[in-house]
């Protein structure tokens, strides 16, 4: 077990009943309309640290919130979501720190707050559902989940329902979008520098569309590609679609990642401990195999992403 995540596996081991209804419930609401927004029990925000301001705070504040972390973790373990984290990414910890933080002032991320993060997937460089696994490499995450902890009045996530967007979008351009003609950068919450190409943004697989479409990092390979995003990116941006999430503390959104699309207004940081502050969990509908693990004999929730 990944010495990182130790504390909080093991404390969500003994913490049950934190899932405020059934599992079946749960799914049945997720994958109907591709999200739930649901409340942790228990939520005590006279027991929170200060908003971490650089990354140092962020893996102290863990130890001290270990009891809620450990319950977050055993709410998508009664969901059956299994918790992963990707290597290279958030310094091998499960749960990353959605806030402002000084070392990310300058970059468009979940760790950023000054610019605009436009409608976007997660991990959009890994394989998404309808496209073969590459064999040692993990899948995009199925599930994101949103908990919040400290709100900023103004500022939200809001989600566009993926189908929403295809359903504006002309039969022309679909098509388009759905062939091998773009080039996806990985993102910069991630370390290095690293791109696929020759992906689709679109994928349908069982009369169901995913999609790994990235805002801000995708790109066509021809001419028609990159009219065919153009015209999907504008799409995104009318407001008509997007559907505000304005979490109070102690709520959670859990969204199906490649059903969805996801956003967040700007804001100006003040980074005096009280800004926006959400934990962020990336989540597999099944476990994933021996084989997409960094180190299986350390961890069994860390993805490979390097081949």
């Amino acid at each position: 077990m990944n010495i990182k995540n130790n504390v909080i596996l093991l404390k969500s081991n003994h913490i049950r009943g934190v899932l405020p209804l059934t599992r079946e419930k749960f799914n049945e609401i997720l994958h109907s309309e591709s999200y739930i927004i649901w409340k942790i029990k228990d939520f005590d925000t006279h027991e929170l640290a200060d908003t971490p301001v650089k990354s140092p705070d962020a893996q102290l504040v863990e130890l001290k919130n270990s009891d809620l972390h450990g319950a977050y973790l055993s709410a998508h373990f009664d969901a059956g979501i299994w918790p992963v984290v990707y290597q290279g990414e958030n310094n091998g910890h499960l749960i990353r720190h959605v806030c402002p933080l000084k070392t990310a002032e300058g970059k468009i991320s979940s760790q950023g707050g000054k610019f605009d993060f436009y409608p976007h997937v997660d991990n959009p460089d890994l394989k998404i559902t309808g496209e073969d696994s590459i064999s040692n490499i993990g899948n995009c995450p199925d599930t994101l989940t949103l908990l919040c902890l400290r709100a900023e009045p103004g500022v939200n996530t809001s989600l566009l329902q993926l189908d929403k967007v295809i359903e504006v979008l002309p039969e022309d351009v679909v098509q388009t979008l759905s062939k091998p003609l773009y080039r996806v950068k990985r993102p910069d919450s991630f370390e290095g520098s690293l791109s696929v190409e020759m992906v689709p943004v679109l994928v349908k697989s069982n009369d169901t569309w995913y999609s790994r479409f990235d805002w801000h990092n995708i790109n066509g390979l021809s001419a028609e590609a990159e009219m065919a995003l153009e015209k999907m990116r504008a799409v995104t941006l009318d407001k008509n679609l997007w559907l505000d999430i304005p979490l109070h503390p102690g709520e959670a959104v859990t969204f199906l990642n490649q059903r969805t699309l996801h956003t967040r207004n700007s804001f100006n940081p003040r980074y005096d401990g009280t800004d926006r502050w959400l934990l962020r969990i990336f989540g597999l509908m099944n476990r994933p195999p021996i084989s997409h693990l960094l180190e299986p004999h350390v961890c069994l929730h860390h993805l490979r992403t390097f081949l």
